[in-house]
């Protein structure tokens, strides 16, 4: 009997085994169907509404900063307003406006402050809707890149806004995003999710993947304008204590058009300044509210010190770090540091091998908005976010220059300021010359490019599109003009014959009087009757000799139809060559403008509009 019961109770037991083993096996095996992988987006520094939550429990907005909280700092420095002193009552303002983001020494928030939305329900498409909180997103309510075009396309359910307190070191918003994925997969049913990260999003992220790349929760990843390793703009504002931070108006007037989303030339503001007197320097005003009125309030941030480019850290350290307290601030960004920053390379590389698709997009040829760099964004440098070699000052490399690394690839820019063979991913790095930090999604040959990598498998790598070359020109609308080659879509012409060059106005508001195109570099071009006016959208194809491998220059001279008085110029480098690494194109440009009475009357309307203009302005 003993030995029937105790078959019995083996038999049992293996059953409650197998059964408990099978209900483990469906409940892994039951993953969402839908088709769609969950998107993750990850934001960059200041996009996330921080709260404070004060000790009675009320809670009210810490930053950025909304109605209530100017209001509140007027009116609780309105009595400090003297004729005589007006800036102190700005000095004051501006202090209190900061006060509810200090800092500790040690790194550590001074005030209770929490992002304004932290679970996974509140933060899908589906909760800011459903709490009509869009206004709190930094990717919604527009045709770009943002969250309520993607839920369009995966569902609302399926695309969340990691939300962060960005003042925090890397390596703790790590593992806050490691927590906030295993709640994505659980609230979804799925086991992958995709990251879509934008600039000082991408320290976190990247050190998400150092940290827990081998859990291999992550599809695909692209990184967007990433400060991979910091950003001279960073360390110029924290200039040595003896030198004055100096800024870029033109530049940032540009950035500004840009984030406006806007065609209106704000350069003109410029002249503003020149009636500024003499005597009163801006730029020191400016370097007196950041050293004495901000830094005090907010540098000691992890955030900040991780930002600062590698060959600046021992200097800004020794700067504005070194004060007794500063030490647990410095150890904890040197977590980053000693992680992922060590070798970005190799954890991008260990990545890859847990099933991790990384991608990134990076822009070159525009000056930063704190010094001369015409190889970054404006904000972010070129050579830290994706590790390419840059030119030093953005001229062309010498003609016997030959790439950092041999990897049977063409990986040097028609203009010959970047190689990327060097760089973190060449493989997978695509470069846009022209586009501003955070604007990839205006231009639509960027958000396509954008799309096609989070929607389909069809980027095998850099190289494997003519659509997509890994050297691309901007064509957003504040760009005016954008120029390339039919045969590989971008800068570069493969030589062997006569090829097509195409300028396109992709304003989307103004007609374009092309009234010069010359060339530098090239042996011969034909088929250039300018001046051409070009509306909206349309193009004009040049034939040019392509018959020896060269590089040189492309400068043409325009006017907007909204301003008669300023011509503006645009050069781009290209390259001809019979070593282009990227997949060819069969498509040809046709399209002339002015085959139309209405565009030839425009034409000549705008060309006697520019010749008065020179008569006028050029005496």
């Amino acid at each position: 009997m003993k030995t029937t019961k105790a078959i019995i109770s083996f038999v049992l037991s293996v059953i409650m085994v197998f059964s408990s083993i099978a209900v483990v096996g469906v409940s892994a095996q039951d993953i969402c169907d839908c088709g769609h992988t969950p998107m993750v987006m990850v934001s960059g520094f200041g996009a996330t509404t921080l709260i404070k939550v004060n000790d009675d429990g009320s809670e009210e907005v810490a930053f950025p900063f909304d109605a209530t909280c100017i209001t509140n700092a007027i009116t609780g420095n309105i009595g400090k307003f003297n004729t005589e002193a007006p800036l102190d009552f700005v000095k004051a303002l501006l202090v209190d406006l900061i006060e509810p983001i200090r800092m500790n020494p040690d790194g550590t928030s001074y005030y209770n402050l929490r992002p304004v939305y932290e679970t996974v329900e509140d933060t899908s498409l589906e909760g800011f809707k459903k709490n009509d909180a869009l206004k709190y997103v930094p990717y919604t309510g527009s045709d770009f890149l943002d969250m309520e075009r993607i839920g369009k396309r995966i569902g609302d359910d399926h695309v969340f806004n990691f939300m962060y307190d960005w003042r925090l070191s890397g390596d703790k918003i790590a593992d806050l995003l490691d927590e906030y994925i295993e709640d994505v997969l659980e609230y979804t049913g799925h086991d992958r999710v995709d990251i879509y990260c934008l600039s000082q999003g991408s320290v976190a992220v990247a050190q998400y993947v150092y940290k827990y790349a081998d859990k291999a929760q992550v599809e695909d990843l692209v990184f967007d304008n990433p400060i991979v390793e910091g950003s001279n703009f960073v360390s110029d504002l924290l200039a040595p204590t003896d030198e004055v931070i100096r800024l870029d108006f033109e530049s940032i007037l540009d950035l500004l058009e840009g984030i406006l989303h806007i065609e209106t030339d704000l350069s003109e503001i410029i002249n503003v300044l020149a009636l500024i007197p003499s005597d009163f320097d801006i730029h020191s005003v400016i370097d007196y509210a950041a050293k004495d009125l901000i830094y005090p309030i907010a540098k000691d941030s992890p955030a900040y010190i991780e930002m600062i480019i590698p060959s600046e850290y021992d200097r800004v350290i020794a700067e504005y770090y070194s004060n007794p307290g500063n030490e647990a601030l410095v150890a904890e960004a040197e977590k980053v540091r000693n992680g992922y920053m060590a070798d970005v390379k190799g954890t991008f590389e260990t990545a890859a091998e847990y099933g991790i698709e990384i991608s990134i997009i990076s822009h070159t040829g525009i000056d930063l908005v704190t010094a001369t760099n015409a190889l970054s964004d404006g904000i972010v440098d070129l050579s830290t976010s994706c590790g390419a070699y840059c030119s030093a000052d953005g001229t062309p490399f010498a003609s016997d220059y030959v790439q950092k690394v041999d990897n049977g690839k063409n990986c040097i820019s028609p203009d010959r300021t970047v190689d990327i063979s060097c760089g973190y991913i060449p493989e997978r790095t695509w470069i846009i010359d022209g586009l501003w930090h955070g604007m990839i999604e205006w231009a639509p040959n960027s958000l396509e490019l954008l799309e096609t990598l989070f929607y389909t498998d069809t980027l095998t790598d850099a190289w494997s599109s003519a659509r997509f070359p890994q050297f691309m020109q901007s064509n957003d609308i504040n760009s005016d003009i954008y120029m390339y080659f039919t045969s590989t879509n971008s800068l570069y012409e493969v030589k062997g014959g006569k090829g097509q060059l195409v300028i396109e106005n992709v304003s989307k508001e103004n007609d374009v009087l092309i009234d010069t195109v010359t060339f530098e570099g090239i042996s011969g071009v034909v088929d250039i009757a300018v001046p051409v006016n070009l509306r909206p959208g349309e193009k004009m194809t040049l034939t040019v000799d392509t018959d020896k491998n060269d590089y040189g220059t492309i400068t043409v001279t325009y006017i907007e139809s909204d301003n008669y008085i300023n011509t503006k110029t645009k050069t781009e480098g290209f390259s001809v060559t019979d070593n282009y690494s990227g997949k060819l194109t069969n498509a040809t440009e046709t399209s002339v403008a002015g085959d139309s009475i209405f565009a030839l009357v425009i034409r000549i309307i705008l060309t006697i509009a520019n010749l008065l203009r020179k008569l006028i302005f050029t005496q």
